[in-house]
């Protein structure tokens, strides 16, 4: 019975082990480069009101398209966007809704905002990848606490399954160039074998351990280029 409880209680853990091991990618609700978004319901108007959508980089809140519908073409840029209707009477005194202002210069006698609506656009790059990250470090999201009464550790991986990171967080450093990865998270008690930086991802092995699923990551660093400059006497 003593051994029939051991083994459940192996069992239970490698479940509640199971379950939080999910990484979250930043998810792309959108992946082309044109969009188009439902209005829904409209509100009533003067007949003399414009409405004017906007999509503007969420990060920096400068308005990136101005359209006279709720479509926006030309998306280049993998990031969240906030889309937002403005309602305005035209009176010619609205002022600041140009494209490469910000979002909050935007001013008029009469107008209102709509809600923002915030989304992840991700249009196919020339080469028909999506770039996730353009910096040399990025953290992934976790979908929930890692469990109790064991080590939980973040895994880097090329594309061949070899280790190139292991951390203690969902965070990764020191990237260049327009790679392609796999992160995993790996929770485990007692020890593991082969969990270190130059292994197979497939070679792990422990008495009670999990390993999540794979979660795809793009990463493109651009690199600084030099242009050579020729400096001529012309008096």
């Amino acid at each position: 019975m003593k051994n029939k409880n051991k083994l459940l209680e192996k069992a239970l853990l490698i479940i509640v082990m199971a379950l939080p091991l999910m990484v979250n990618a930043q998810v792309c609700d959108y992946t082309a480069s044109s969009v188009t978004f439902n209005i829904g319901t409209s509100a009533t108007l003067p007949s003399n009101s414009l409405t004017s959508y906007l999509l503007v980089d969420n990060a920096t809140k400068t308005i990136l398209q101005i359209s006279s519908t709720p479509s926006f073409t030309g998306i280049v840029q993998s990031k969240l966007y906030d889309v937002y209707a403005y309602s305005y009477v035209n009176n010619n005194t609205v002022t600041g809704l140009v494209v490469g202002g910000a979002l909050s210069t935007i001013t008029s006698s009469c107008g209102d905002f709509s809600n923002s609506l915030t989304v992840r656009i991700c249009p196919a790059s020339g080469t028909g990848s999506t770039c996730d990250y353009t910096t040399s470090s990025f953290t992934v999201k976790t979908a929930s606490t890692p469990p109790a009464g064991g080590t939980t550790q973040y895994i880097l991986a090329n594309s061949s399954g070899v280790i190139l990171q292991l951390t203690s967080t969902p965070t990764f450093t020191g990237l260049s160039g327009s790679q392609s990865y796999n992160v995993y998270a790996v929770s485990y008690t007692g020890t593991v074998s082969n969990l270190t930086v130059g292994s197979s991802i497939n070679s792990i092995s422990g008495s009670c351990y999990d390993l999540s699923n794979a979660l795809p990551i793009t990463v493109c660093v651009c690199q600084p280029i030099c242009l050579p400059v020729t400096v001529t006497k012309i008096k």
